[in-house]
C-alpha cells in the first residue's frame, strides 16, 4: 500500500507545548488502497441512448479505504473496446463533475464528450448514432483535500454499450469592446466587422471554461483613453441588446456597470481616468470588474512595449486599434492553412507561443509553437498579456 502522513495544522500559541510530541505513533496515517470494486452497471447489457439519458448511473460496492473517514470525490474514466487494461493514457478521458458518493450518476454530456475523444470523432458526419459502442469504463476516487494523481484510486473495470451523438466542446464565450474610443471608433457591432470596428475579448490565465456553454472569465488588457464605450455579448452583436454599460472606469477601477438583458439600455461604460485597464467579464454571471493595469496586477506581464509591427507565420497582422494617439497593442489577420502547421506570433526578435490551439495565453521568447488545424481563421492577438484565439471561418 501507498502511505502519506497527514499533518495537522497547529496553533502559533501551542507550538513549545507541542513539540514534546511531534513523533508521537498515533498522527493520523492515511492507507491509499490499491483498488476497489465497481458493481457491473444495473442497465447490465441493455444499451443506453446517451441523447435522451440525463445521466449515466455507476456503483461502486463500498468505498475505497483510506483508513480513516474522510471527503471523497468519485467521477468515471471512459476509454475505447481496444484499451480494455486502460494502458493507453493518452486514450483516457474523465468526465469533469465530480460526485460525493459512491452511486455516481455520471453527466450524459459530459459521458458522450469522452465517447468523441475516445473514438477521435471531431465531425458529425463521422458518428453512426444508430450502431451500439461497447466502452471500457472505471470509477476514480480521491480525498477531496488531495487532489493528485498520487492519491488516485481505481476500481476494476466494467462495460457499457452506448449509442452515442454528436456533441462538440464549445469554445470559451469571447465578448467584445466597441466604442468611440475602441478599434476604428466606429461604434460596431456588426460581426463581420470583429478586429476592425470591435475589439474581442481573451481567455484568461488560469480560468476553465464551461465546456457546453463556454462560460467563464473573458479578459481584455490594454489602454483606454477618455470616452465612452460598450461592451456587447455575443447574442448582442448585430442588435445591441445584450451587452454591458453604465458606470465609470476611474484609476482605482470602477463600479455601477450594468447587464442589459434584452431591455432599456443601461448607457455606456465612461472613461474617466486614462490608463491601462484589465477588463473581465464572467460571462456566466454577466458582471464586469475593471483594475488597473500595473505591478500590483495579478497577471502582471511586465513593462508595456509599444509593437510597430505584428506576424503570424509569415503573414503581417493588422493593428486593431487605429485611432489617434492611441497605442495599439491588438493585432488582427485572416490566414488560411491547407495542412496542420506550427506557427508563433513575432515581432523583431519577440516571438510568442504555446501548445494550446485554438486560444490560449502565449509566452513570451519561450520557443514554443502552436500546433494549428486545417483551416480558415480570424486570428487575434495581444501583446501587453500574450493572449490570443483562431477563430475558424466555416
Amino acid at each position: 500500500m501507498k502511505k502519506i502522513n497527514i499533518m495537522a495544522a497547529a496553533l502559533v500559541g501551542l507550538l513549545a507545548f507541542a513539540s514534546c510530541d511531534a513523533d508521537r505513533d498515533d498522527n493520523p496515517i492515511m492507507s491509499v488502497p490499491e483498488s476497489f470494486n465497481l458493481l457491473k452497471p444495473e442497465m447490465g447489457d441493455n444499451i443506453i441512448d446517451l441523447k435522451s439519458s440525463e445521466y449515466v448511473q455507476f456503483k461502486a460496492e463500498k468505498a475505497a479505504d483510506y483508513g480513516f473517514p474522510t471527503e471523497t470525490s468519485y467521477w468515471i474514466q471512459i476509454a475505447g473496446e481496444d484499451n480494455a487494461d486502460f494502458k493507453n493514457k493518452k486514450r483516457i478521458f474523465s468526465t469533469s463533475t465530480k460526485g460525493n458518493s459512491i452511486t455516481y450518476n455520471a453527466p450524459a454530456n459530459e459521458f458522450d464528450l469522452c465517447v468523441m475523444k475516445v473514438k477521435g470523432w471531431e465531425e458529425e458526419s463521422q458518428v453512426v448514432t444508430d450502431q451500439p459502442i461497447t466502452l471500457n469504463v472505471r470509477m476514480v476516487s480521491c480525498p477531496k483535500n488531495l487532489n493528485d494523481s498520487a492519491n488516485y484510486v481505481y476500481t476494476n473495470v466494467q462495460q457499457v454499450k452506448i449509442y452515442p451523438y454528436f456533441i462538440k466542446e464549445s469554445l470559451p464565450q469571447f465578448w467584445y469592446l466597441t466604442g468611440g474610443i475602441i478599434a476604428n471608433a466606429s461604434w460596431n457591432n456588426d460581426p463581420s466587422k470583429i478586429g476592425i470596428g470591435m475589439m474581442p475579448m481573451y481567455v484568461k490565465e488560469g480560468e476553465s471554461y464551461d465546456k457546453f456553454t463556454g462560460d467563464g472569465i473573458v479578459q481584455y488588457t490594454g489602454y483606454l483613453k477618455a470616452g465612452e464605450f460598450k461592451i456587447i455579448a455575443p447574442k448582442g452583436l448585430s442588435n445591441w441588446n445584450y451587452g454591458i454599460g453604465g458606470g465609470n472606469i476611474t484609476k482605482d477601477g470602477g463600479e455601477d456597470f450594468k447587464y442589459r438583458d434584452g431591455g432599456d439600455d443601461t448607457g455606456n461604460l465612461v472613461v474617466a481616468d486614462p490608463g491601462y485597464y484589465v477588463l473581465e467579464v464572467n460571462t456566466k454571471e454577466h458582471k464586469l470588474k475593471v483594475s488597473p493595469y500595473n505591478a500590483d496586477y495579478k497577471y502582471y506581464k511586465g513593462e508595456v512595449v509599444d509593437y510597430t509591427t505584428m506576424k503570424i507565420g509569415d503573414t503581417e497582422m493588422s493593428p486593431i486599434t487605429t485611432i489617434d494617439g492611441v497605442p495599439n497593442h491588438d493585432w488582427y489577420a485572416e490566414i488560411t492553412l491547407s495542412a496542420k502547421t506550427e506557427m508563433s506570433f513575432t515581432s523583431g526578435e519577440a516571438t510568442w507561443g504555446s501548445s494550446i490551439f485554438p486560444c490560449a495565453i502565449g509566452n513570451k521568447d519561450d520557443g514554443v509553437s502552436i500546433p494549428c488545424d486545417k483551416g480558415t481563421y480570424k486570428v487575434y492577438f495581444n501583446d501587453i498579456s500574450g493572449a490570443y484565439s483562431f477563430v475558424e471561418q466555416k
